[in-house]
């Protein structure tokens, strides 16, 4: 259920970000089992123009500094706060809507896609050309993680194994402090969800790849060159995943007001 808060931060951003496209919730804020007193929404503000909607925000940098900062390695994030107050009341990670295509089309890393490859609910949306524009990134997303996933999955695995899996790649894609625990809990918050969302795809892209489905099994009878071959495409894709994440992270210093107290509060709460 989309409570009041949620409702007026999109309106909020409606009123004041140009060229918006739609607003995405996502994180721990979506399920009362994660959710903590301390949780602050996580939000996707999907844009035309992502300089056009910096001045939108509390920008810690001269407009033109934060635009040339904050244009490459889509999504930017910004802390969203009230007139007068140093309290952030979302997490806002901005994107263009020709940088997520772009990415999803040629992924050089995972960390966009494992975002909107996980629940999410749309909070802000245009119109219905627009809601499905929205709603067919946010497929693709799920099947690029499903692609990646089946790069390096055991011989035999089970559907919902996979899906677990294809799940918990995106925490892989980043250097995080979540445990196996926490991203198990994360996942059974939605689970029923994820195995409709990733099943289908993951035994799509295993059958691209040769791997065969078996009832509610992927079953791989690959040559162990071919299966060499995949995981180390994976291990390549993830290792450029984490230096992107760590470069994201690094401008963040510059663009998020905030962000010492923001990290602290999420390693304690890790």
């Amino acid at each position: 259920m989309i409570d009041h808060l949620q409702i007026a931060l999109a309106d909020r951003l409606a009123r004041d970000v140009p060229g918006l496209r739609a607003v995405l919730l996502f994180g721990s804020t979506l399920s009362p089992e994660m959710r903590k007193q301390t949780s602050i929404p996580d939000l996707v503000a999907i844009v035309d123009d992502v300089g056009a909607a910096l001045p939108s925000f509390d920008l810690a940098l001269p407009p033109p500094l934060a635009r040339w900062l904050a244009c490459p390695l889509p999504p930017v994030t910004f802390a969203l706060r009230e007139s007068g107050s140093a309290d952030t009341v979302a997490k806002v990670n901005v994107v263009s809507f020709d940088g997520v295509r772009a990415v999803l089309v040629r992924p050089d890393d995972l960390s966009l896609a494992g975002r909107l490859a996980k629940k999410t609910r749309l909070l802000r949306v245009g119109d219905d050309r627009a809601r499905a524009e929205i709603e067919a990134l946010l497929d693709e997303a799920a099947e690029v993680m499903a692609r990646a996933t089946t790069l390096a999955l055991p011989r035999v695995v089970t559907l919902e194994e996979a899906s677990r899996r294809c799940f918990a790649l995106s925490y892989r894609a980043e250097p995080r402090p979540e445990t196996a625990a926490q991203i198990a809990i994360r996942y059974r918050a939605f689970a029923d969800d994820y195995r409709a969302r990733y099943g289908p795809r993951l035994a799509s892209a295993a059958r691209a790849r040769g791997i065969d489905v078996a009832g509610d099994s992927l079953v791989d009878r690959r040559p162990a060159s071919v299966r060499r071959r995949d995981v180390r495409a994976l291990a390549r894709l993830l290792r450029r995943s984490r230096v992107r994440a760590l470069l994201r992270w690094s401008r963040q210093l510059f663009v998020y007001r905030g962000w010492l107290p923001y990290l602290a509060g999420k390693l304690r709460r890790a």
